[in-house]
């Protein structure tokens, strides 16, 4: 056999065994998302997650060229939506738009339908907050002293998102602290307790920024403190419960999305990928901003490991403040 005929005979064999070998790879499955995706949002319209959940979907189905839908699932301080994303496929087709209640009630009614650590995949964080002590305007109070001092000679009630969120909380801690006293009031959501504040119905609210902001500017509502060790950066006139003669004051929450255990971790890349760059971008981070939050758009990885820290330290101060929901 000549050269030139063994040359080619090598090549002929080389071509085969390559289309051989890569007739035996399989084939990569579509690109995600290939159908419309559900973001949960676990609490009534009006509420911090569910301005982060509007924000985010149009953009998502104009990049994805597929429908976004966000779906408001209220009931049992967020568990009863939470639960429909354990139980979903872990295709990346069903989300849960969480914040730090969905760590600590479970801790507080002691009867969740999941495993907060087990359950779930963190995808991105997308804000965190400090949280607002606000009033309904016929409160005779202008700072945090005088509604201490107030409730003294009446009696005040007071709301959050729900029972064993970082609102509830913070007022719990707020009145172990000062002594206050205060009925407390509870609601499936921001949204409806929200709407009882500002219409007198409820005395005193803690609340996320997002929803009470514009209601602040406003004046429908009276804005007394920020719960953080340190002031918000878009409102920096506005004192801390610590700089308001409590000492020591400070708790604080974020925001973020999950996914069932147990999703393919490209998919979870590509939802933090497509999130990230819309918080991010300036249409995201000036609309946080403008509602009192701090843009995020953390790793899956940080927002996994900020949520087991988040367990671990909230179930002690339950343990310590001795709160237990029915």
């Amino acid at each position: 056999m000549t050269h030139a005929r063994l040359l080619a005979a090598l090549l002929a064999s080389i071509t085969l065994c390559t289309a051989a070998i890569a007739a035996a790879q399989p084939k990569p499955g579509p690109a995600f998302p290939t159908k419309p995706v559900r973001i949960i949002v676990p609490y009534a319209p009006g509420g911090g997650l569910d301005f982060i959940a509007r924000l985010v979907s149009q953009p998502l189905a104009e990049r994805w060229g597929v429908p976004v839908i966000v779906d408001n699932r209220p009931g049992a301080s967020g568990m009863v939506g939470t639960s429909i994303v354990a139980k979903a496929a872990p295709d990346g087709y069903t989300l849960a738009m969480i914040s730090t209640e969905f760590i600590t009630a479970p801790l507080v009614y002691r009867k969740s339908p999941y495993d907060t650590i087990r359950d779930f995949t963190g995808v991105v964080q997308t804000a965190s907050q400090s949280y607002l002590l606000v009033v309904h305007p016929s409160v005779p109070a202008q700072n945090v002293r005088e509604l201490i001092a107030v409730s003294k000679t009446r009696k005040l009630n007071w709301t959050s998102s729900g029972l064993g969120g970082m609102g509830h909380l913070s007022g719990e801690l707020l009145k172990r602290m000062t002594g206050i006293e205060m009925l407390y009031v509870n609601y499936k959501g921001t949204g409806p307790a929200l709407t009882d504040t500002l219409a007198g119905n409820v005395h005193v609210m803690i609340v996320n920024p997002l929803p009470a902001v514009p209601h602040v500017k406003a004046g429908r509502l009276r804005l007394l403190a920020s719960t953080d060790a340190k002031r918000i950066g878009t409102m920096p006139e506005v004192p801390t419960i610590a700089e308001s003669g409590v000492p020591g004051f400070s708790t604080n929450g974020w925001n973020g999305m999950l996914v069932p255990a147990g999703t393919p971790r490209s998919t979870i890349r590509a939802l933090n990928e497509a999130v990230v760059a819309i918080i991010k971008s300036p249409y995201g981070t000036e609309r946080i901003l403008a509602g009192g939050a701090e843009p995020a758009g953390s790793t899956p990885e940080q927002l996994t490991a900020m949520m087991r820290a988040d367990h671990k330290l909230w179930a002690e101060v339950v343990r310590t403040l001795k709160i237990e929901g029915e």
